[in-house]
């Protein structure tokens, strides 16, 4: 099932915030900024990413999987879960 169930607009807006953190990083290391406050700064934007990933799989596992299930199809969704949940579980 490729219908979207995620709020795309919110989505978007969240990684607009984050692309604007790492041009904020982007300076703090071109003007020599302390490590540790850049380090914070990584770490924010990190946290962000995971929180759209975390979001997306959410909405998978709802979604995607719950439908196949429902509708007598859930290996191959399941095979996809267990996909999403290994590279989401790299992140952390």
């Amino acid at each position: 099932m490729s219908a979207q169930h995620h709020d795309v607009e919110k989505l978007c807006k969240r990684i607009n915030r984050i692309e604007g953190q790492l041009r904020g990083i982007r300076k703090m290391l071109e003007n020599d900024k302390p490590c540790d406050e850049i380090i914070i700064q990584l770490n924010s934007a990190k946290a962000a990413l995971q929180k759209i990933s975390q979001i997306v799989l959410e909405d998978h596992l709802d979604h995607c999987v719950v439908d196949a299930l429902q509708a007598g199809e859930g290996s191959v969704k399941i095979e996809s879960l267990k996909r999403a949940l290994s590279q989401y579980t790299k992140m952390v």
